[in-house]
């Protein structure tokens, strides 16, 4: 049979459907590469870090008020302070709640003086109660505060007064740039109270007590955490200011008992990235369908996408208020943009499958299959980038 001649109007259908199709292909292949560099490229505006995502380690605190770490025998030593050591027992550790940032904890401190300090105290009429504050402690009326008798004179001369406390702590510094693989340090600080002792006055200075001896009792366990170390770190607190009595802004010694803590990495993976790769697994793996399936390929992203905000609303829920995004925030950005970009290509091979004449959706679909295969090499690449650029920077 001979071949029937192909009108003027068909050529042009067939002429334009391939420009379509060479665009809509373009425009496809764009949206894919778009979400890789997206994700690559944005940060959050104004980060001080230069990381990806810029999240100091701890917050900047107000320009008038620092905290920094001293040696306090060079303190001692430059100002003729008179030294206070100072032990910290935590018996146990619990109630840990990041989204309020506090926790709970028991246990013993102990504070040794000598005879110069004793005698300010009396002059002044001071118990040796008000020498120092746990200056974290929120919740003041549900605290516990019990003094283990009066101060007591030891051999060594030294004066002593040891007091058992009970209550809720609040967390000055949280990062959680690397969540859900977080470190966390819970402090139970404590800092010299009169204003009569700072710095710029008759200076105490907090010394650790440097008697050997654990500083956790066997019951400082806290859900969800690996509790590996624990330390007595020396500070000094400047406020800033002098209370409005206009003799100069104060400076207060400081010691704070630091337990540290990070989470269990395989449980971390398996509880908040695995969900989430399973989802991006399905994501990737659409695009294998035949190009001719274009409302089942079209409802596939659709499905992906409320999976991923419940999941990720799900997680964000055991965090505070961040200004920041985590290691699983980028995660997460970047499957949105991944699942969108496959949406819209999913859009255009259906349209394009259905705009071409009916010989012509063969080489579409083989087109398509192609476009299909650049995609997923491409986001799943992209993945792998994102993941290691954001941990590592």
């Amino acid at each position: 049979m001979p071949d029937l001649p192909v009108s003027e109007p068909q050529q042009r259908t067939g002429v334009g459907g391939m420009r379509r199709l060479r665009r809509a292909g373009l425009i496809g292949l764009a949206l894919a590469v778009l979400a890789l560099v997206l994700a690559l490229a944005l940060h959050p505006a104004g980060s001080d870090s230069g990381s990806l995502r810029g999240a100091p380690r701890t917050p900047s605190p107000p320009p008038t008020d620092r905290v920094r770490r001293v040696d306090p025998q060079a303190l001692i030593a430059q100002t003729g302070a008179m030294p206070v050591k100072t032990g910290i027992y935590i018996k146990n550790l619990h109630g840990l709640s990041l989204a309020q940032r506090t926790f709970k904890a028991e246990g013993y401190y102990w504070l040794e003086w000598q005879q110069p300090l004793q005698d300010l105290l009396a002059e002044a009429k001071l118990p040796a109660a008000d020498l120092v504050e746990l200056s974290n402690l929120v919740d003041e009326y549900d605290a516990v505060l019990k003094p283990y008798g009066d101060v007591s004179r030891l051999p060594s001369g030294w004066y002593r007064y040891q007091v058992r406390f009970s209550g809720s702590f609040y967390i000055p510094y949280l990062s959680f740039k690397d969540s859900p693989f977080d470190q966390i340090t819970l402090p139970i600080v404590l800092e010299v109270g009169p204003d009569q002792f700072a710095m710029q006055e008759r200076p105490v200075v907090l010394v650790p007590d440097a008697k050997p001896g654990a500083l956790l009792g066997a019951y400082s366990v806290v859900d969800g955490f690996h509790l590996h170390s624990a330390e007595l770190v020396p500070l000094l607190h400047a406020y800033g200011t002098s209370w409005g009595r206009d003799r100069g802004d104060l400076d207060f010694s400081t010691i704070s008992a630091v337990a540290h803590l990070d989470t269990d990495g395989v449980a971390s993976f398996i509880t908040y990235v695995l969900p989430l790769l399973i989802v991006l697994a399905i994501v990737f793996a659409a695009p294998s369908l035949e190009g001719r399936l274009g409302d089942v390929r079209v409802a596939i992203p659709t499905t992906a996408l409320l999976t991923l905000i419940f999941l990720q609303q799900a997680y964000k829920a055991s965090l505070p208020a961040l200004s920041y995004l985590t290691f699983l925030d980028w995660l997460y950005a970047y499957a949105y943009l991944v699942t969108m970009a496959l949406f819209f290509l999913f859009l255009w091979g259906n349209n394009a499958c259905a705009n071409v004449p009916a010989e012509q959706v063969v080489s579409v679909v083989a087109r398509i299959n192609r476009i299909d295969l650049v995609f997923q090499v491409t986001a799943i690449v992209g993945l792998v980038l994102v993941g290691l650029l954001v941990w590592l920077l």
